[in-house]
């Protein structure tokens, strides 16, 4: 089994990108920089992009952005960057569900626990086929609790 990516998937993708775009620009429209005239708010705004942009690459591209394909002894997860891991289904500890809120809807996110502390984390959000997906493969794990979506 696959997984699908929905069109909200490439939302963050998108703002990465085009916050890297305007940086740019920025930066080439104003070279040669003299850092010594800068203001505090220009110096601000450096760290909030340079924050922004790795939260948006870091913690929700490369963790959630995954392609699942599944096998009876396995799980091949694959980011955006091509780059794979291979998970023995033998690894897979349990799972536990929340629920992520934001301004396009409430999403449900199940984590899969494996035996070496890594975490699988499986959005609503980014996959189209989520019930599918989680069904197999939490059908056989221990479930360690948290919200369910029906319970909003």
């Amino acid at each position: 089994m696959k997984s699908k990516l929905t069109y909200k998937a490439f939302l963050f993708p998108s703002l990465a990108i085009s916050l890297i775009i305007v940086s740019a620009k920025i930066i080439f429209d104003n070279y040669p920089i003299d850092f010594l005239e800068l203001r505090w708010i220009d110096y601000f705004m450096i760290i909030l992009f340079s924050v922004t942009l790795v939260w948006l690459i870091k913690f929700e591209t490369l963790r959630k952005l995954i392609f699942i394909e599944m096998t009876d002894k396995q799980i091949v997860l694959q980011n955006i960057f091509l780059s794979k891991r291979n998970i023995s289904t033998d690894d897979l500890i349990g799972f536990k569900t929340q629920i992520e809120y934001s301004r396009l809807g409430n999403f449900e996110e199940t984590i899969i626990l494996t035996k070496n502390d890594k975490k699988i984390i499986i959005s609503e959000f980014f996959i189209d086929n989520y019930k599918d997906i989680k069904n197999n493969v939490t059908n056989k794990l221990k479930d360690y609790g948290g919200a369910r979506k029906n319970a909003l």
